[in-house]
C-alpha cells in the first residue's frame, strides 16, 4: 500500500489502543509512541507487542532521565559544595573513558603519527 508504518497520535486510552490494533495491524505494522507524562498511556513494550503493536519508541525518556540526573546532581553539589555524595551514581575518569571508547580512538589517532 505504500506505507511503511502507521501512526496514530495520542490514542488516549488501553481501548482505544486495543480498537487502532484490532483494525490496522494485521494489514501494516503499528508504531506506539510512549511519551512519560503524554496523552497516551504508557505500557511496556512487551505488553504492546502482545497488543498488536510492532514498533515501539520511547524518544523523550532519555532526556528527562538526564534532566532529572542533572537537577540531583547540581542540588546536591549546591547543597555539600562536594561531588562526594554523588560518587556511587558518577562513572570515574577511566569508566567514563572506557564507555566512550576513549583507549580505541587513541589508538586509532596512532595510526596517524
Amino acid at each position: 500500500c505504500g506505507v511503511d508504518a502507521l501512526f496514530i497520535e495520542a490514542l488516549r486510552s488501553p481501548e482505544q489502543m486495543e480498537q487502532a490494533c484490532t483494525r490496522f495491524a494485521a494489514r501494516i505494522p503499528l508504531l506506539a509512541n510512549m511519551v512519560e507524562g503524554g496523552k497516551t498511556p504508557v505500557h511496556s513494550a512487551a505488553e504492546l507487542g502482545r497488543k498488536g503493536f510492532r514498533i515501539v519508541i520511547f524518544p523523550g525518556g532519555t532526556a528527562r532521565a538526564a534532566a532529572f540526573a542533572l537537577q540531583k546532581y547540581y542540588t546536591s553539589l549546591h547543597q555539600h559544595q562536594t561531588t562526594a555524595p554523588m560518587r556511587d551514581a558518577m562513572f570515574d575518569f577511566d569508566q567514563l573513558n572506557a564507555l566512550i571508547g576513549t583507549p580505541e580512538l587513541l589508538a586509532l589517532g596512532r595510526r596517524y603519527e
